[in-house]
């Protein structure tokens, strides 16, 4: 089940498990709202799951390296495995996660992977880094997938009641997802547009998957009420935008360096679209910030 470990301040507490380094609690003490999805089970049974090191599915599970077969699940197994706690401070607390027995047997690369968190006022900001510890180059994709109750305050509003905003106009396709792989089939979706309304009828086919955003910012807004969850995500080349289709009351804004296979796959996965190549000893960061409100 992990450890779990609390940041607060005067104005927001958030939680962490050591299991995965989830995040499993961002709630604005003002009036009590959780913003982070509770994990239903009959829904989603995850908050936040770090994506490592793979982002979305492989085809057949299976990818090849140096004439070698591997074989991992949908979004890979950090998000499966206990993290230590390296450092913490008072509004900060960072987490590593290294390669094993385990984890060789489904990826074969010798790694650190860290994960902090540090808390300002009501923004959480979040910093992945990978490091190659081993002595030759390192394939890995990386991505988050935070769950944000949809709506925050049922007793007030309705999913209807949100809209998501990007800080820039978008003129954007969709990458459509086929057997939960990226399709060859592109769709418009926003033509100099900076917002669109969420319902539950635009997850029934999966994620929206967005490629190439101008925008280094999004929100999750009730038009009714004014809360917000808001993401910074500058410099990741992919966004996914998930809900379970029908009426789960949760959505992910999943930020991501990488993508699931497509489906023409040739199961190479040097050559994986989207996929980091990290020279030998070198290491990796990206970081994303949650702000609430």
């Amino acid at each position: 089940m992990g450890t779990k470990y609390t940041l607060e301040n005067e104005l927001v507490q958030v939680t962490i498990n050591t299991l995965g380094a989830e995040l499993t609690s961002f709630m604005l003490k003002e009036d009590g709202t959780e913003y982070i999805w509770q994990a239903d089970p009959k829904f989603w049974g995850r908050h936040a799951p770090i994506l490592f090191p793979i982002v979305g599915r492989l085809k057949d599970n299976t990818y090849r390296i140096k004439d070698r077969t591997y074989f991992m699940t949908q979004h890979g197994f950090a998000r499966d495995l206990p993290f230590e706690l390296i450092s913490s401070g008072d509004d900060y607390f960072s987490f590593r996660l290294t390669n094993n027995e385990e984890t060789l047997a489904k990826y074969p690369f010798e790694f650190e992977l860290t994960v902090s968190y540090k808390l300002e006022g009501t923004s959480l900001q979040v910093t992945y880094g990978v490091q190659n510890t081993d002595d030759e180059a390192m394939y890995f994709s990386i991505g988050a997938h935070p769950g944000f109750n949809w709506p925050l305050s049922p007793d007030q509003e309705t999913p209807e009641d949100y809209i998501v905003e990007f800080s820039s106009p978008e003129t954007v396709d969709l990458l459509l997802i086929e057997g939960g792989l990226i399709s060859s089939e592109r769709k418009p979706f926003l033509k100099n547009e900076s917002s669109f309304p969420l319902s539950a009828d635009l997850f029934a086919k999966d994620a929206l998957v967005f490629q190439g955003l101008q925008s280094e910012k999004l929100a999750l807004r009730s038009l009714k009420t004014g809360k917000f969850v808001e993401m910074e995500i500058q410099g990741f080349p992919y966004l996914g935008i998930w809900s379970q289709s029908g009426s789960a009351p949760f959505v992910c804004f999943e930020p991501w360096f990488g993508l699931a296979d497509e489906v023409d796959s040739d199961y190479d996965f040097t050559t994986k679209r989207g996929i980091q190549n990290l020279a030998a000893h070198e290491e990796f960061a990206c970081t994303y910030t949650i702000t609430i409100g």
